[in-house]
């Protein structure tokens, strides 16, 4: 499993990757839904990266090597699906294109984020699929991308980017204009392995995750390290290759810890 999301109830949406599937549960782990399977007919998967859910209940899947995004009703019913597979060589271009898309997220008027990792570029959409806007391109200058993964949106609607390859948090505003960078040790890593989430708390305060080094780091809104937690192994204590991150209404964090097949609630974080 990659990465997570939570709903207004507290349910927690898992993408299943090796799985192909979603698997819903309870905001105390109690199994309630699952859907999809490999394939590539609408509502199947094939290897499925990122996963959001709107406030009504609909759930967008990053379908990243069938290389599209997937939305789906509250009980997990197919309702539409757009994109398909290109290589734009790291250039803005068609909206349509995309290259192994790695995250969704969904900002407060109700669009669609995606970070096209692939093409190094954020693709917004509305939440039926309608082309908005695109920006980012190749490149380590402010606003350049390289290996985007992870998306959130704040309160305030900026949209924060795990920049991964330019081993950078980006931050954006709402029409994708650059505001504000701080670098991320631990994301050196460029295997298939090392793609990083990030979220973003009521408080401004950012929480990334760090999987080759199996650790989460949370930042103030200025980029300074608040507090590190983890450690490879499988305990309590530890962690290994930890992707999806998500802060919930009650400020607990939820972590997909991959490679230990298992998601991790942690409370009363500094």
């Amino acid at each position: 499993p990659k990465d997570l999301a939570v709903d207004e109830q507290g349910n927690v949406y898992v993408v299943d990757s090796y799985n192909h599937r979603v698997q819903v549960f309870d905001a105390q782990g109690r199994f309630l839904r699952k859907w999809g399977s490999q394939g590539t007919m609408p509502g199947q998967f094939q290897e499925p990266w990122g996963i959001a859910v709107d406030d009504k209940g609909q759930v967008y899947v990053a379908d990243t090597w069938n290389h599209r995004i997937q939305k789906f009703g509250t009980q997990g019913e197919f309702l539409k699906q757009w994109g398909y597979f290109g290589d734009t060589a790291g250039a803005l271009g068609d909206v349509q294109m995309m290259y192994g898309p790695r995250d969704v997220a969904i900002d407060g008027d109700g669009n669609v984020l995606v970070g096209d990792t692939g093409n190094k570029r954020i693709l917004s959409f509305t939440s039926d699929g309608e082309f908005l806007r695109q920006w980012g391109g190749a490149g380590s200058l402010d606003g350049q991308l390289r290996e985007p993964v992870g998306l959130a949106v704040d309160d305030a609607g900026h949209i924060y980017v795990a920049d991964t390859w330019n081993l950078r948090v980006q931050i954006f505003d709402s029409q994708g204009m650059f505001v504000q960078q701080w670098p991320v040790l631990g994301w050196e890593g460029e295997g298939v392995s090392n793609k990083p989430y990030l979220d973003v708390d009521g408080l401004g305060d950012v929480y990334v995750t760090a999987p080759d080094y199996n650790r989460v780091v949370k930042f103030d809104g200025s980029g300074a390290v608040l507090t590190v937690w983890g450690q490879y192994g499988s305990d309590l204590s530890a962690l290994n290759m930890p992707s999806g991150i998500v802060v919930d209404a009650d400020g607990s964090v939820l972590v997909l810890d991959s490679s230990n097949h298992r998601v991790m609630r942690f409370s009363g974080i500094p």
